[in-house]
C-alpha cells in the first residue's frame, strides 16, 4: 500500500510512469529529492505559462527553482503530505486549479482525505523508489486527482483537456533527464563487479550483456547448468556452435550433476572446452579457459600461462529483481598472450561475434525458461524432466 492510497484511494484520474536508472537507491533519491526542475528550458518554458495573468498585470515573476521543497513551501498550494526517506515522498493540494489565478484550500495532511467541502479538486502526486537489483533503481511518478463534487469534477476535466497532455509531458521530459545525469541500467550493468572478475585481473577485452527474465533464480538456473555441446546446446545459434542438433527445450536431469574443474564440450568435436570455474548455485556460474597458442592444447585455468596463449572467462550471474523478475547478468573476459590475437581488428570482430552469438543465447534463454513458467503456473510443472 503506498501513501497516495491513504490521501486518494478512490482516484477518478490515476496516471503512472516510471524509469529505471543506472544507480542505487540511495544516489538515486538524494539526486531527484533535490532535483532542480528549473534546469530543463522546456521545464521553466511550460511552467512560465502559470505567469500570464501576472504578467498581464504588470506583475514580473521572479525567476525561480523548482525544487520539491520550493513546491511545497508556504504559500505555494502544494505540501509534503508523507516522506519515507530513501523510499517515497508524496505532494499534495486541495485547489480550484481551473482557474487563471489557483485558490487553494490549505489542511494539515491527516485531514486531506477526508476533505469533502463541495468546489475543490484534491490533487496528489507520488515519486517511489524500489531497488531493481543492487545497482538500479525504478523511479514511479504516480498522479491521483480527485474532486468533491461532480460538478468540480467535470470544471477539473475540461481544464485537464488542455492541460493534462502537457502535464504529461513534462512527467516524461523530466524523467528522461534524470537517466540522462545519472546513467541506464545498462550503464550500471557495465561497470557492475560480478562474479569471476577476480580470476582474470590482467583481461585485455571484456563484454558484458544481459537480459530480465520473468522467473526466479532457481528456476533459471538448470537451464545454464546444463548447457554445452554434446549436452544441451549453447541455446543461440544452433547451425553455428552446436553441429546444427536444436538446443534442449527442457531441462535435462542427468546434466544436472556439475562440479567445479569439469570441462564442457565447447564444440561439437574435438576437445576444446569450458572448465567449471565457479558454481554457486543459483547466483554464479563462471566458465573458463586457458589455451596454449602453439600446441592447441587446453590446459588447466589455474596451470602457468605458456609463451603464447589465450584465457577466457565466461560468467552468469543471477540477480532477483523482485519476487517474479530475475536479471541474468553475462559477462566475457579475456587476456591475450599473443600478439596476433591482440591486434586491434581482431579484436573487434571477435567482439562483434560474441555479441551475435551472446544476443541470441539470452533470447532464446529467456523463451524457454519463461514458457516453462507459464506452463508451470497454468497446469503444474509441465517442463518434461527427462
Amino acid at each position: 500500500m503506498s501513501d497516495l492510497d491513504r490521501f486518494i484511494p478512490t482516484p477518478r484520474l490515476d496516471q503512472v510512469d516510471h524509469v529505471d536508472i543506472g544507480v542505487p537507491v540511495s544516489s538515486a533519491w538524494q539526486a531527484v529529492r533535490h532535483l532542480d526542475m528549473a534546469r530543463s528550458s522546456i521545464v521553466r518554458a511550460l511552467f512560465s505559462l502559470r505567469t500570464i495573468p501576472d504578467r498581464l498585470r504588470g506583475r514580473a515573476p521572479e525567476s525561480v527553482s523548482l525544487r520539491i521543497d520550493d513546491l511545497a513551501a508556504p504559500g505555494q498550494g502544494f505540501q509534503v503530505l508523507a516522506e519515507r526517506p530513501g523510499s517515497s515522498i508524496t505532494i499534495g493540494a486541495i485547489g480550484r486549479v481551473w482557474q487563471p489565478q489557483i485558490d487553494f484550500m490549505h489542511v494539515p495532511p491527516d485531514d486531506f482525505a477526508g476533505f469533502e467541502y463541495p468546489g475543490w479538486a484534491k490533487v496528489a502526486w507520488e515519486l517511489r523508489f524500489e531497488p531493481r537489483g543492487h545497482e538500479v533503481t525504478r523511479l514511479i511518478v504516480e498522479v491521483r486527482v480527485s474532486a468533491t463534487d461532480d460538478a468540480s469534477w467535470r470544471r477539473f476535466e475540461r481544464y485537464w483537456l488542455v492541460v493534462g497532455p502537457f502535464s504529461h509531458f513534462i512527467r516524461r521530459h523530466l524523467l528522461d533527464l534524470i537517466v540522462s545525469e545519472l546513467g541506464t541500467p545498462r550503464e550500471a550493468e557495465t561497470h557492475q563487479p560480478l562474479a569471476g572478475d577476480t580470476l582474470l585481473l590482467d583481461a585485455a577485452g571484456e563484454a558484458t550483456d544481459g537480459v530480465t527474465i520473468a522467473a526466479s533464480p532457481d528456476a533459471i538456473w538448470p537451464w545454464l547448468v546444463q548447457m554445452g555441446c554434446q549436452r544441451a546446446g549453447w541455446y543461440s545459434w544452433d547451425a553455428l556452435d552446436n553441429g546444427g542438433m536444436t538446443s534442449a527445450c527442457r531441462i535435462v536431469a542427468k546434466l544436472q550433476d556439475l562440479h567445479v574443474g569439469d570441462v564442457i564440450p565447447a564444440m561439437p568435436k574435438g576437445d576444446a572446452g569450458f572448465e567449471v570455474l565457479i558454481l554457486d548455485a543459483p547466483r554464479a556460474f563462471v566458465l573458463g579457459g586457458l589455451y596454449d597458442v602453439e600446441t592447441g592444447r587446453q590446459l588447466a585455468f589455474t596451470a602457468a600461462r605458456p609463451a603464447h596463449f589465450w584465457q577466457t572467462t565466461w560468467a552468469f550471474v543471477l540477480e532477483p529483481l523482485d519476487g517474479q523478475t530475475t536479471r541474468l547478468h553475462v559477462r566475457a573476459r579475456a587476456a591475450l598472450g599473443h600478439e596476433r590475437f591482440g591486434d586491434p581488428a581482431r579484436l573487434f570482430m571477435a567482439g562483434l561475434v560474441h555479441h551475435f552469438m551472446e544476443t541470441a543465447q539470452l533470447r532464446h534463454l529467456k523463451t524457454r525458461v519463461e514458457s516453462g513458467e507459464k506452463a508451470e503456473g497454468a497446469t503444474g510443472r509441465q517442463i518434461m524432466i527427462l
